[in-house]
C-alpha cells in the first residue's frame, strides 16, 4: 500500500505543508455506484460504514469521487470534496480522522452527489465513490467490498439548475431523524441499493492544502433577515424549531436589493428548499455558496430560528502574511483583497464563489501572483496548470483551442480565442515563481498547438482576423468593438508570441511576434490613441474605425506594443488625464472608460512601473474602498450588477505589497528578493510575504524623503534595491 507520507517540496519554492498528506493510489478500495444509474442526474445517495477502534495510533479516510461529498465521522463534519481535476483523472483527498474517533464502534459516513450535468463547476462524468479507512496503517473499511450505500430521497432529484454555471439546487424533503443513518449503531432502516464496481480511474494525489471549515455566526438584522460580518463563502447553516409541517426557502446574496435578499440578483436561483415535519434541526448546505445576507421565507406552517451559521469553504493558506501601514482605509483595501483571496482559491483559482466557481484563465494570470504573495507556494496553480494539460483533448471546442475556463464542460462549443493566450503568459510568470521547468516542457505541445490554431486566422498583414466565438476584450464598450480585426487581441497575440519565443527558444515567434506590433502600430495607433479595430468594407478593404476604447490603450502599454519611449504623449495622458479622476474632468468622452476587469488592473500595473505608488493609492481608494466596505471583498465590476467577490480582484495585494511595501520581486530560484522603494506618502508601512516555510519581512519609516527600512530575509536570500525620488534609503537587515 502506497505509504502516507509528508508532501515533498515539488520545486523551490513549494515547500513542504504540514497537513498535506499526498496519496495517488487505494491500496482495497474501487469505483462504485448504484447499479446502472451512474449517469442518472441528481443522484444523492448515502454511504456509510462502521468499525470498531479501540487503540488508534493513526486514523485516516482516503477518498475521491466525480461529484461532491461530505464527509462525516460519528456525525461530525469532516471535510467537503473532492479537489477538482481534469476530465478523466480524480484527486485522491487523505483526512485525518484520528481526532473524531470513539473508544469502540464509529461510523464513517458520505454524502455523495452524482449530478451529470454540464456546467462550468463539477464535470458532467459518471457518478461514483472510492474510498477506504485506514486505522494503525490497516484498511479496516473500503468501497467494492464494505460500505453500504442508500438512495433515501432527502434530496429531491427533479429540480432546476441552481445557474446555468453550477448543477442543480438543493431541496430536502426532512424529519427529524434523517442524520440516524449518520449516527445510529447498526442502523438499516432502508433498503440499501445494489452497488456495482465502476471502471477502473485514473488517479491523482490532491496537492493542494485542505479547506479551512471556520464556523461563524450570522445577526439578525430584521425579521426573518440575518447578515455575516462580510461576504462569506461556505456551507451555510441554519438551527430552528419546527412546530408544525413547514415549507420554507433560505435566500441570500452578497448585498441588499433596498432592503431585502433578491436571490435572482445575477441570474441565479439562490435558494435552498425545506419541507420539514415538526421537531428540532441543524441543517447546512451540502453546497457551498457565497453571501453576506440571508433571508428565511416561510410558504406554509411555522418555525422558529435560533441561529444562522456559516462554515467556511476557503483557502487556508493566506493567514501568514501580513500588511500593515499608518492608514487604514489602505489596511481595509488590503485586507479585503485576502478575503477575496480565500473564498476564490480553495484547489483552483475560482473566478467567483458564487454563481460559478469557475476556473477561468486570464483571471488566473492575476490570482496566481497573489497566491504565491500569500501562501509562498505554487501548489494552487501548479493544480490549475496542470489540469489544462491533463485531457488528450477536449470536447466539444476547436482542437488546438484551451478552454476559457475549466475543468468545464462547454457543450454550446464556446471559447475565448484570446483567453487561451493569457495561458501562455502566465506559465511563464509560474516558471519564475516556481522553476518548475518540467512542467513548462509538458505544456510546449499543447502551446504549440494554440500557435498552430491561430494560423488560419492570420490575414494578409500578418494579424488575426474574425477570430471564432466569444472575443473577449473586457466589460465594457471595448467588448462591442471586436470585429473584424481587434487590435488588443493581437496584442495580446503578440505577446503570447514573444513569451513563446523566450521559453521554447524560438527565433522565429519573437520575430513575428516584432512584426505583428509593427503592423498594430502602423493599422491602430492615429496619432492620439490607439484605435480597437478595423473591418472590412463591402469592396474587402480594411477599415481602420474611429471606435477607441481606454481599454485598448492600457493593453498597448501593458503587452508591448507601445512604450513611453515610443508614445510619450499618450503615456502622459494614460497616466496623468485617466482613471477615476476622468469621472470629474470629463476629460476625452469620446474615448469609453474602462471597467475593473482588466483596464483598471492593467492601469494600475502601468501607474506601478512608472514608481506612482501615492497615485496608485489614491486611485484604488476611490475605486475599491467603497466596495471593501460594503461587502469586505472586491468586486467583478466597478457596479454591483455583478459578483462582488471576484478573485482576480485580490490583485489588490500584489499591488500594496509591490508599490507601497516595496517588496517589487522575489524570485525563489534566484533566491533573490528585489525592492523599490518610493514615495508613497505613508510614513510608515510593515509586511510579512511568506517564502516557503520563510518569509520576506520588511518594515519601513518615512521622514523629510529619508527612509530606514529593517528588512529580514529567508536563509541563503540576497537583495538589491532601489529607491528613486527618496533623498537617501537605510536598510538594516535583521538576518540571524
Amino acid at each position: 500500500m502506497a505509504a502516507l507520507v509528508m508532501a515533498l517540496a515539488v520545486s523551490s519554492c513549494s515547500e513542504p505543508i504540514a497537513d498535506l498528506r499526498e496519496v495517488d493510489t487505494f491500496a482495497q478500495a474501487k469505483p462504485v455506484w448504484a447499479e446502472g444509474r451512474e449517469t442518472e442526474k441528481n443522484l444523492t445517495l448515502h454511504f456509510r460504514e462502521q468499525f470498531n477502534s479501540y487503540f488508534a495510533s493513526t486514523a485516516y479516510v482516503k477518498l475521491t469521487a466525480s461529484c461532491d461529498y461530505r464527509l462525516k465521522v460519528n456525525g461530525e463534519f469532516v471535510a467537503h470534496g473532492p479537489s477538482v481535476a481534469a476530465h478523466d483523472f480524480y484527486r485522491i483527498d487523505c483526512y485525518d480522522i484520528k481526532p473524531y474517533l470513539k473508544f469502540g464502534t464509529n461510523i464513517v459516513a458520505l454524502e455523495v452527489a452524482g449530478y451529470n450535468d454540464d456546467n462550468y463547476y463539477l464535470l458532467n462524468q459518471p457518478s461514483f465513490l472510492q474510498a477506504e479507512v485506514e486505522v494503525n496503517g490497516k484498511v479496516v473499511a473500503a468501497t467494492g467490498k464494505d460500505f453500504t450505500a442508500y438512495d433515501l430521497k432527502q434530496r429531491r432529484q427533479d429540480v432546476r439548475e441552481f445557474s446555468f454555471q453550477r448543477p442543480y439546487i438543493e431541496h430536502y424533503v426532512l424529519d427529524p431523524a434523517y442524520e440516524e443513518w449518520a449516527v445510529k449503531k447498526d442502523w438499516a432502516e432502508s433498503e440499501p441499493v445494489k452497488l456495482a464496481e465502476q471502471e477502473t480511474k485514473q488517479l491523482l494525489s490532491r496537492h493542494v492544502p485542505y479547506p479551512d471549515y471556520t464556523v461563524h455566526q450570522a445577526e439578525q438584522i430584521a425579521d426573518n433577515l440575518y447578515s455575516f460580518k462580510c461576504n462569506s463563502s461556505g456551507f451555510l447553516g441554519i438551527q430552528l424549531q419546527v412546530a408544525e409541517p413547514t415549507s420554507l426557502r433560505l435566500g441570500f446574496d452578497e448585498i441588499l436589493s433596498g432592503e431585502r435578499v433578491n436571490p435572482g440578483r445575477m441570474g441565479c436561483y439562490a435558494y435552498i428548499t425545506y419541507e420539514l415535519q415538526p421537531g428540532t434541526y441543524t441543517l447546512e448546505s451540502f453546497e457551498p455558496y457565497t453571501m453576506k445576507f440571508m433571508e428565511v421565507y416561510v410558504d406554509k406552517g411555522s418555525c422558529q430560528v435560533e441561529r444562522v451559521y456559516m462554515r467556511d469553504y476557503c483557502g487556508s493558506d493566506v493567514k501568514r502574511a501580513t500588511f500593515q501601514c499608518d492608514n487604514e482605509e489602505t489596511n481595509e483595501l488590503f485586507e479585503a483583497a485576502r478575503e477575496t483571496h480565500r473564498q476564490n482559491a480553495v484547489d483552483i483559482f475560482m473566478d467567483c464563489p458564487s454563481r460559478e466557481r469557475a476556473g477561468w484563465l486570464c483571471d488566473s494570470y492575476f490570482s496566481s501572483r497573489v497566491a504565491f504573495d500569500f501562501s509562498g507556494h505554487t501548489r494552487i496553480e501548479k493544480n490549475f496548470l496542470e489540469n489544462f494539460l491533463l485531457p488528450k483533448a477536449f470536447k466539444h471546442i476547436d482542437k488546438g483551442m484551451l478552454p476559457m475556463c475549466y475543468p468545464s464542460d462547454h457543450p454550446n462549443q464556446n471559447h475565448i480565442p484570446n483567453w487561451a493566450m493569457w495561458f501562455v503568459l502566465e506559465l511563464e510568470e509560474y516558471l519564475h515563481r516556481s522553476g518548475d521547468r518540467e512542467l513548462v516542457d509538458r505544456a510546449k505541445t499543447r502551446v504549440y498547438e494554440l500557435v498552430d490554431y491561430f494560423k488560419p486566422f492570420l490575414n494578409e498583414d500578418g494579424l488575426l482576423e474574425k477570430l471564432s466565438r466569444w472575443v473577449f476584450v473586457e466589460w465594457s464598450a471595448a467588448n462591442s468593438l471586436v470585429q473584424d480585426v481587434n487590435y488588443p487581441s493581437n496584442m495580446l497575440y503578440a505577446k503570447m508570441l514573444e513569451v513563446i519565443g523566450r521559453l521554447y527558444d524560438d527565433q522565429a515567434l519573437t520575430q513575428q511576434a516584432a512584426q505583428v506590433r509593427k503592423a498594430i502600430v502602423e493599422q491602430s495607433y492615429d496619432g492620439e490613441f490607439f484605435v480597437d479595430n478595423a473591418v472590412r468594407g463591402k469592396g474587402g478593404k480594411l477599415e481602420v474605425t474611429r471606435n477607441r476604447t481606454e481599454t485598448c490603450q492600457y493593453y498597448a502599454f501593458y503587452l508591448g506594443t507601445a512604450t513611453p519611449q515610443s508614445h510619450p504623449e499618450l503615456w502622459a495622458k494614460m497616466m496623468n488625464e485617466f482613471g477615476p479622476v476622468r469621472q470629474t474632468s470629463k476629460a476625452y468622452p469620446e474615448i469609453h472608460p474602462s471597467n475593473a476587469f482588466i483596464g483598471n488592473y492593467l492601469r494600475m500595473e502601468l501607474l506601478s512601473s512608472e514608481g506612482r505608488s501615492k497615485q496608485i493609492l489614491e486611485e484604488n481608494q476611490s475605486y475599491y474602498l467603497p466596495m471593501a466596505r460594503q461587502t469586505g471583498t472586491l468586486w467583478e465590476n466597478m457596479t454591483t450588477s455583478a459578483s462582488c467577490n471576484h478573485g482576480f480582484a485580490a490583485h489588490m495585494a500584489r499591488v500594496l505589497y509591490r508599490d507601497v511595501l516595496g517588496v517589487y520581486d522575489i524570485s525563489p530560484t534566484e533566491k533573490k528578493v528585489t525592492l523599490r522603494f518610493t514615495d508613497c506618502g505613508l510614513k510608515h508601512c510593515k509586511g510579512s510575504i511568506p517564502v516557503g516555510n520563510e518569509s520576506v519581512d520588511v518594515e519601513w519609516t518615512m521622514q523629510d524623503g529619508q527612509m530606514d527600512v529593517s528588512l529580514k530575509l529567508p536563509q541563503g536570500y540576497t537583495y538589491e534595491h532601489t529607491s528613486p525620488g527618496l533623498s537617501s534609503c537605510t536598510i538594516t537587515t535583521k538576518n540571524d
